[in-house]
């Protein structure tokens, strides 16, 4: 199954792009982003945003151009509770 080799590649690869993961699997970007999509409703892979490119100074490669995945749940980002109207404050 389809779904089985993607999550493979990327169990292997940690992050890839979509066409990397499109020409490792056989199969249409348009194709592999659908199922992808389905693998990130469960949790499995999620869009992946370098911080800073490819970490030379070039600057040729084209940052966020490339639409990437990596391997499991996306990372959970903490929250300022402090900024937040709906926590109740004891003050």
């Amino acid at each position: 199954m389809i779904l089985t080799r993607i999550l493979g590649f990327l169990e292997k690869r940690q992050v890839a792009s979509l066409a990397e993961i499109a020409q490792a699997v056989g199969s249409p970007p348009d194709a592999v982003r659908n199922m992808l999509h389905t693998l990130q409703r469960k949790g499995l892979v999620h869009p992946y945003q370098p911080q800073g490119g490819c970490g030379s100074r070039c600057r040729q490669c084209a940052q966020g151009s490339a639409e990437l995945y990596a391997h499991g749940a996306a990372p959970v980002q903490a929250v300022d509770v402090t900024q937040c109207g709906l926590i109740a404050r004891d003050h």
